[in-house]
């Protein structure tokens, strides 16, 4: 399951990965961050990952690199989790990267809505 929402006049969008994401889940969030960042030039994003992704290698090179050419489009990233290797993951490109990165268990999900927003 794959699913995204967005909050257009915040700039804010929400996606929860949990297994497969295809092409068309894929073309969908960018056309939602593009929109976004055409709006509010950058945009804070929670990101839930209750699953390990499944990507068909040509997705997966299509999605790495928009993700390294749309760095600077966000503000603050809260990626929620229970995966235990996700958190340490996390904290290791936000030492690397400009925008603000945390990471949060799924029971503080709540709080990482707020932080994401700036709340």
């Amino acid at each position: 399951m794959f699913s995204f929402t967005t909050d257009d006049a915040a700039g804010y969008i929400e996606i929860t990965v949990n297994g497969a994401i295809s092409e068309d889940d894929f073309e969908g969030v960018v056309k939602a961050i593009d929109r976004l960042t055409a709006v509010h030039g950058r945009l804070n994003a929670l990101e839930i990952v209750r699953g390990l992704p499944s990507l068909p290698s040509e997705l997966w090179w299509k999605d790495l690199k928009y993700s390294l050419s749309n760095l600077d489009s966000f503000g603050r990233c809260a990626v929620v989790s229970e995966m235990g290797w996700i958190g340490p993951v996390t904290r290791f490109f936000a030492a690397l990267l400009r925008m603000e990165i945390r990471a949060f268990p799924l029971a503080e999900l709540e709080e990482a809505r707020a932080w994401a927003r700036g709340q």
